[in-house]
């Protein structure tokens, strides 16, 4: 049987399995993954539980991974980022574009996703991979683009996933992002309920309150939620009345 009839294990597919199992390793330690078999990933290659220590926290992110094996694509600096303090960079390949359809899935998930890049850089095999990581929680809930969005380096060296930028403080880093994505979530829900930053480790937010910035951004989806509730309060006062 000639060459032509066999199945090719092609560069691309091992690239994958390689972009994969470094992501895996790498977030070990901050959550518990959940892969997605390749013939149910519909656009999700992970759901991941995000672990506090040894206490799983029940706070669920999705994942896609894609791995780039061209050595030409270099992400380009664009300096620290304010929000989040880790490095910032646009990363010019249309294979990290995501479509409108698939855009549409992961909103229907009600919950923070990420894209996660994984590259191999420098000028051989032994120069490795690196871990770049892009929100989609503000591009799903309409406040921005995929143009506009960063992509943040969040691996130090082969094993150190950057949890925390500041790990003694424990701030910044993806779990601030974790977090602030999830509070979009419930505000874009109408919901003000507020995740204690402890249940994920982060000790630079309050363990209660309001997002005042976020809550405006979101103010029409809470005050849908508002008017709703008082309208069932109002109903069911007055048939405790009745009785």
């Amino acid at each position: 049987m000639t060459d032509e009839f066999y199945k090719k294990y092609t560069r691309q597919a091992k690239a994958g399995i390689k972009g994969e199992s470094f992501f895996e390793s790498l977030i070990s330690d901050y959550c518990i993954p959940h892969k997605i078999s390749g013939a149910k990933d519909v656009g999700l290659d992970f759901i991941c539980e995000w672990v506090c220590e040894d206490k799983p926290s029940g706070v669920l992110f999705g994942v896609q991974i894609k791995t780039l094996s061209d050595k030409r694509t270099r992400p380009k600096p664009y300096g620290i980022s304010a929000l989040n303090a880790l490095e910032q960079y646009k990363i010019g390949s249309s294979k990290l574009k995501v479509h409108e359809t698939t855009l549409t899935y992961w909103k229907a998930f009600r919950l923070p996703i990420y894209l996660f890049a994984i590259l191999l850089e420098g000028k051989g095999e032994e120069d490795g991979l690196n871990c770049y990581y892009k929100r989609f929680t503000p591009i799903l809930t309409e406040r921005s683009s995929q143009d506009t969005e960063y992509f943040y380096k969040v691996n130090s060296g082969r094993n150190k996933f950057l949890a925390f930028k500041n790990f003694d403080k424990k701030s910044d880093g993806f779990t601030r992002d974790l977090f602030i994505d999830y509070t979009r979530w419930n505000y874009f829900k109408g919901s003000i309920t507020y995740l204690n930053p402890r249940k994920l480790g982060l000790q630079e937010f309050p363990e209660e309150g309001v997002f005042v910035d976020l809550f405006a951004e979101y103010y029409q989806q809470i005050i849908n939620t508002y008017n709703r509730t008082t309208k069932y309060l109002q109903l069911l006062h007055s048939k405790s009345e009745e009785t």
